[in-house]
């Protein structure tokens, strides 16, 4: 009997082909999404750019400039499509990493089961006194993938904490954002009043 199954190995291969064209294809599909975003996040800054100098161009006295240049002191708008456009991106790239972990996990599950079928086999067909070499060989692959198991765990826990860690800062974000334009926006309409409403020849 042999110890290489040769048809098993043959599967062990047309498995890990699968596998790549599985990742190729998930790479490409979030390559086009990425790239969906940038074009949708380029015709709304565009658009807004356009609005910005129909706005400009039919400004005719001071009130209505005065009114422009403190729409255009408003990053609100602007910071917030910039956030939303990052959470975007960061959640496709999560996302995509998550599916490309998990057909790698499934690959490394199904390649330590044939590893441990070969090894049964090698000790049901070593000659005799080989069964200490057999036993250190299976110790290794249990201490492999315990290994395995436990870089696994602290890879998520680390992701699951950097994505709390990022959520919490773009909300941080998004408020600071809103509290400032608040604030400049009271400041313009302050100092547009005061200039309206200050007695000529002084």
């Amino acid at each position: 009997m042999s110890l290489f199954n040769s048809e098993k190995i043959q599967e062990t291969q047309q498995a890990q082909l699968e596998l790549l064209q599985q990742i190729s294809g998930k790479i490409f599909e979030s390559v086009e999404q990425l790239s969906q975003l940038q074009f949708k996040n380029l015709r709304a800054t565009s658009a807004d750019q356009m609005e910005s100098l129909r706005t400009m161009f039919s400004a005719s006295n001071p009130q209505d400039f005065a009114k422009l240049q403190s729409s255009l002191t408003q990053p609100a708008a602007q910071a917030e499509r910039m956030m939303e456009f990052n959470r975007e991106v960061y959640d496709l790239v999560s996302s995509t990493q998550a599916e490309i972990a998990k057909l790698a996990e499934s690959q490394a599950t199904a390649t330590s089961k044939q590893t441990q079928e070969m090894i049964e086999t090698l000790s049901k067909n070593a000659p005799a006194g080989a069964e200490p070499a057999v036993a250190m060989m299976k110790s290794a692959l249990e201490t492999a993938g315990s290994t395995y198991e436990s870089v696994q765990k602290a890879a998520k826990q680390a992701t699951q904490m950097a994505e709390e860690g990022i959520t919490a800062a773009a909300s941080a974000a998004t408020e600071a954002t809103r509290n400032a334009t608040t604030a400049a926006t009271s400041a313009a309409t302050a100092s547009t009043s005061a200039k309206t409403n200050k007695p000529a020849g002084k």
